[in-house]
């Protein structure tokens, strides 16, 4: 009876040492068990492991001098985590951290837009075009079969946000002679490219002025972004995405010829835009048109007016509406040139 009970002690002490020795082999192979950066399970220890990065293809298509002096190259660049800022008609923006401290903004190209030897051919016209009234073009490669390009990012952000944008701690409305100075800076940017003429001697154009591409620089001056976007992208996918800016030769359903954007057609947009900074109301959302005349039969000019502007000079934005109302003529012979907006802007008295 004493024998049989201490069978099971016998045998106890060589199963735990037996499980115990499989159990360190077993916790050797898991730490000896490394993941790729592909996903991939590797038998590698970790010590024996070298640090290797991913590289795909990279072409570069152009680099400004600005950027090819920085400490930080296309490479980096390209493998740099990147923030999300929101989706354009161009492509994805994301919010890019270089390892020498400064911020930049990188714009994914979306794919099949245009033949990739077109993309490069205009993406190197606009990076040799050059003013205080544009946003800065750093750089434009290809990494992984897509495109990229590279501008100088800008903390404040868009007028779209700012005049849009939830009120918060840090949320400021726009006065009445802010938007005033926005105003006329926006104007002299679109002026400024239209008296540019591609390599085929035509004059640019804009496709659609609007508040998203109308940036704020920190003393409150203004820069054009998204100018290279009606070259990049077809203009029927513009004139889908952007209802409520677009000239009505363009809107319309009943032209079969092909729609192709204007000078006087970015003076239209623009018109809008004067009017959404007037108003604070979405052109996305209402008819501006008919809801400055509406509200100014029903209410005048202060229902007209939005109330975060504060006070206002009456007379200044009835000159302003009045300038806004010639851009939006039906008729694109009505609508005055870019040059003479800007001329009527800067004849508003303070």
């Amino acid at each position: 009876m004493n024998k049989l009970s201490c069978t099971p002690q016998a045998l106890y002490s060589p199963f735990c040492i037996i499980y115990a020795a499989i159990r360190l082999i077993f916790l050797g192979v898991i730490k000896s068990r490394t993941i790729s950066s592909e996903g991939k399970v590797t038998n590698i220890t970790p010590e024996s492991l070298p640090e290797v990065k991913v590289t795909l293809p990279l072409k570069l298509i152009f680099e400004h001098e600005i950027f090819a002096n920085s400490k930080c190259s296309i490479l980096e660049l390209a493998q740099l985590p990147k923030i999300m800022l929101g989706e354009g008609t161009l492509g994805s923006l994301f919010k890019v951290i270089l390892n020498c401290g400064h911020l930049v903004t990188v714009r994914m190209i979306r794919e099949r837009l245009v033949k990739p030897d077109e993309m490069e051919s205009w993406i190197n016209f606009f990076a040799g075009i050059r003013n205080s009234l544009l946003l800065p073009m750093y750089c434009g490669f290809w990494y992984g079969g897509e495109a990229f390009l590279v501008h100088e990012y800008l903390c404040i952000g868009s007028l779209q946000e700012l005049l849009h944008g939830c009120e918060g701690i840090q949320f400021t409305p726009l006065s009445w002679e802010v938007r005033k100075h926005l105003a006329k800076c926006a104007a002299m940017a679109v002026a400024f490219m239209h008296n540019q003429v591609t390599k085929r001697g035509n004059n640019l154009v804009c496709g659609v002025v609007k508040s998203s591409n109308i940036l704020i620089r920190t003393d409150f001056s203004a820069c054009l972004s998204g100018y290279e976007t009606p070259y990049l992208v077809p203009p029927a996918t513009i004139i889908r995405r952007n209802p409520g800016r677009v000239a009505p030769e363009l809107a319309s359903n009943y032209q079969s010829y092909p729609k192709m954007f204007t000078p006087k057609s970015d003076v239209y947009s623009f018109g809008i835009l004067l009017l959404e900074l007037i108003t604070g109301k979405r052109p996305t959302i209402t008819n501006l048109g008919e809801y400055v005349k509406e509200k100014g039969k029903r209410e005048g000019l202060k229902g007209i007016c939005d109330k975060k502007m504060g006070e206002v000079k009456e007379y200044c934005v009835r000159e302003m509406i009045a300038i806004a109302q010639v851009c939006i003529s039906q008729n694109p012979k009505n609508r005055p040139s870019m040059d003479r907006v800007v001329e009527m802007l800067q004849e508003i008295e303070d």
